[in-house]
């Protein structure tokens, strides 16, 4: 795996967050040397640097003192919450009112299990080499030479080929079905269908949309340890689950899935 792509799934992990807790404003990565490492995409990367330059003095004292596990710096408008995930720190800047536990899930779950299985892909990750921004000047201006030259091509390809296919009829594009990662609740009991499980009437009705009003009455739910089973689906029946992101997954689908309450998996809509 390239470092491009290991930083990318970083991003969407972290990006993914602000699915899975609204609450959270702000979220990213840096190693233990006060280097950033990866940002969700809605911050500039400039404003996570200087934060993190900002935390470098507290990086420091925590190590004098035999290192840094986790810490809640509180304000007046909300929190910072920054835990030790493998060798990096994990940030997360949320509002006052953050649900303290989905905070504990996203930092103990979603990031050391990406960091997990991108390992599992590659020995040699991202952490363990140097930023894409802290490339040298020389090697940064010839790759913009080499990527001008190629777009030009690229461009004059493109000319050429409309040209001959002035014509044809360009295909439809495929339907790209959207997905998102919720958190599992598992329930049981003697009537409960092993077949079907139970997602918000809010993320239904996104869904929905993107799909032109399409009803959806089956979902393909896929664990991080990448076992994959089609099911029906509903709306919860749950009143305190509504606004989570989460789905209710029958125990014995669990099993066959090989996953656990609080654990979290994708899921998207299957569309005949």
């Amino acid at each position: 795996m390239s470092n491009e792509a290991y930083a990318s799934a970083l991003k969407n992990a972290l990006t993914e967050i602000r699915n899975v807790c609204p609450d959270v404003q702000t979220s990213f990565l840096f190693d233990k040397e006060a280097t950033l490492v990866a940002g969700d995409s809605e911050t500039p990367e400039a404003t996570l640097s200087r934060v993190v330059t900002s935390l470098e003095g507290l990086l420091n004292k925590a190590e004098s003192l035999g290192g840094l596990n986790s810490v809640v710096i509180e304000g007046s408008k909300g929190s910072i919450h920054i835990s030790c995930v493998d060798d990096m720190y994990l940030t997360m800047v949320a509002s006052k009112d953050a649900d303290m536990r989905y905070l504990e899930t996203v930092a103990r779950v979603l990031i050391p299990t990406v960091i997990k299985l991108l390992d599992s892909l590659d020995p040699t990750p991202l952490r363990h080499s140097p930023p894409p921004h802290s490339l040298r000047k020389s090697e940064a201006k010839e790759e913009l030479k080499i990527d001008e030259e190629e777009e030009l091509q690229e461009e004059a390809d493109a000319e050429e080929q409309e040209t001959k296919e002035v014509d044809k009829e360009e295909p439809m594009p495929p339907v790209e079905l959207p997905s998102n990662q919720l958190i599992v609740e598992s329930f049981g009991g003697l009537l409960v269908r092993s077949d079907t499980v139970q997602i918000s009437d809010e993320i239904m009705s996104q869904w929905e949309e993107l799909l032109d009003g399409k009803d959806i009455e089956i979902v393909e739910v896929e664990s991080f340890n990448g076992k994959t089973s089609q099911c029906k689906v509903k709306a919860l029946d749950d009143s305190k689950l509504e606004n989570k992101a989460v789905i209710r997954i029958p125990d014995k689908l669990c099993q066959t899935l090989d996953i656990k309450k609080g654990e979290l998996v994708r899921v998207k809509p299957v569309i005949s």
